[in-house]
């Protein structure tokens, strides 16, 4: 049996991944550069109690639909824990 590898994305910690995870796929995808860091926060849910991530899109994200649907997409990604943290570092290292 393949060993799955599950660890966690702690959203405090490893932001600087997710950060650098989100910029790689946006130029990988739509072939923008973009500082994403002040795109979205970290707070906690109110029912859950988890740290999530919470969109703070700015007028550049908001006016371009394509951008706006993919960094939607990672965030969530990273909220349903669909997106691992060896994930983000195996595509960081590839670049």
């Amino acid at each position: 049996m393949d060993h799955i590898e599950t660890e966690p994305i702690d959203l405090v910690r490893d932001k600087d991944y997710v950060d650098k995870y989100f910029s790689l796929t946006i130029k990988k995808e739509l072939n923008i550069d973009i500082n994403v860091s002040s795109e979205y926060i970290t707070a906690q849910n109110i029912v859950s109690r988890k740290l999530i991530l919470v969109k703070t899109f700015s007028d550049a994200v908001m006016g371009n639909p394509e951008l706006y649907l993919l960094l939607a997409s990672l965030i969530h990604d990273v909220n349903t824990h669909s997106l691992t943290k060896g994930q983000i570092i195996r595509a960081l290292e590839k670049e």
